[in-house]
């Protein structure tokens, strides 16, 4: 019998929590492990915690989770629209949660922050609305180690609507950027990135990513944190473009395929020569599919391995929001140093809602062992048989690792029989800890969504 979380989720009682006077802290009590929540099968197996009463996100931000000075952190948007630091100390269980924003922008989990630990110990988030606003928000911690004091919000101006962040720095060349999606000449929502010199306290506009005349590329990053920024990306919306999956590397100011070729340097203007055709192909779509990016990390050799969902009954346009979406799929690639090994792994399942016939539960990739992944599917993975619990289908999380003499993926179940959908894993890990993390509840659409996290710490 495969391990499992037995009991499910079940409904939650709320936590009481103290909101402190003239603070942007918000103390909730020391979530008790397995309390009103899932247990595991076997009994000396990791327990899931209670991470967070309110929060949800979007997969188009990094890092949204790291681990710290013996703590977890991570970022999301409430049901109310704040955008939040979720702190948790491993040794004394503490939870706390920083509210950076909050009445900026309408509940939307596409508003959700980027982390970073700057060379001083000390933190920085940077947060967007969603294409409703031109300016980039970010914060300063105030002390090294100190994930809970904070400086006010700093603004940066871009000129053009912008949503995402994504926040990596190179301790080569002594710099840190920022990709996000914005607006320029006309040309639709693209890539662009903004560069600081001094770990993130001031800012300048660096230029276009890259371009695409017809579609919306959909870019996912990962860093060595030296010298190298790896991405991956699309054509454009799945709901418009046939999408391939591309990958290239930044390095030195200029663009690499995946084998090391030089492409060219990085614009430094709000336009760009270069575009996703010009980067390797991971994966070629046919007429009776097409794909989306999820995510990215590195191995210890410096190489990319990539998830991502393909939609094999894809539908074109905003005009029928009932049809397509009913069959995912996650795939899997990884680099050798030579060529991609790419690969379909597991049923996905069905679509999160209508309106978006392309948001699956999601795969995420452990960012330490390349051959483990995290999955949420409303379908066992093996055999697509749709997952029901008290006669409705629900999301499941499931972990998938890779056999190395068959590279054939074997999938346990972490979650089962929950009343309600568990989506959008996200593993982080410094080495010494690893975690888990997904939203439990109900996810109606991007702006309207009741979600909890729960974590399995050391799973």
């Amino acid at each position: 019998m495969r391990p499992s979380i037995h009991r499910g989720i079940d409904s939650l009682a709320r936590l009481p929590v103290l909101f402190l006077t003239g603070a942007v802290i918000v103390v909730a009590p020391a979530p008790a492990k397995g309390a009103a929540g899932p247990g595991l099968a076997e009994p000396d197996g990791a327990e899931p915690v209670l991470l967070s009463e309110d929060s949800s996100w979007c997969w188009f931000q990094d890092e949204r989770a790291i681990i710290d000075g013996g703590r977890l952190l991570f970022t999301g948007v409430t049901g109310n629209g704040e955008i939040t630091l979720t702190v948790y100390d491993f040794d004394t269980v503490d939870r706390r949660t920083i509210v950076h924003n909050a009445d900026s922008f309408r509940p939307d989990d596409h508003n959700a922050a980027a982390l970073l630990v700057r060379p001083d110990g000390r933190y920085l988030c940077v947060y967007a609305g969603h294409n409703n606003e031109r300016k980039i928000r970010y914060r300063l911690s105030v002390e090294p180690g100190n994930p809970y004091d904070w400086h006010p919000e700093q603004l940066f101006d871009v000129h053009e609507l912008v949503t995402y962040s994504n926040v990596y720095q190179l301790a080569g060349p002594g710099l840190t950027y920022n990709f996000f999606r914005g607006r320029a000449n006309g040309y639709p929502y693209l890539p662009h990135y903004m560069i600081s010199a001094d770990d993130g306290k001031t800012w300048e506009y660096g230029g276009m990513l890259f371009a695409h005349e017809d579609g919306i590329p959909y870019v996912r990053y990962a860093s060595d944190g030296r010298e190298t920024i790896h991405f991956t990306t699309t054509q454009g919306h799945p709901r418009f473009d046939d999408n391939d999956i591309f990958h290239a590397f930044i390095r030195d100011g200029a663009f690499f395929t995946s084998d090391g070729t030089r492409i060219g340097p990085l614009s430094t203007e709000p336009k760009s020569d270069y575009g996703p055709g010009d980067f390797t192909r991971v994966f070629e779509a046919t007429g009776d599919d097409t794909a989306w990016t999820s995510d990215i990390q590195l191995d210890d050799r410096g190489h990319p391995y990539i998830g991502f969902t393909v939609t094999r009954d894809p539908v074109r346009g905003d005009e029928n929001p009932d049809a397509g979406g009913f069959d995912h799929r996650y795939h899997y690639a990884r680099w050798d140093g030579e060529m991609w090994h790419e690969q379909e792994i597991a049923y996905a399942g069905t679509r999160l809602y209508p309106a978006e016939q392309y948001y699956t539960g999601l795969i995420a990739l452990h960012p330490r062992d390349p051959d483990v992944v995290y999955i949420s599917a409303d379908v066992d993975p093996d055999t697509n048989v749709p997952l029901i619990t008290d006669g409705e289908r629900r999301y499941e999380i499931f972990r998938g690792d890779r056999r190395a003499d068959t590279d054939e993926w074997q999938w346990t179940p972490v979650t089962e029989n929950s009343r309600q959908d568990n989506l959008r894993p996200i593993v982080t890990s410094d080495g010494r800890r690893t975690v888990v993390l997904w939203l439990y509840g109900r996810y109606t659409s991007y702006i309207d969504y009741d979600m909890q996290v729960w974590g399995l710490i050391d799973p």
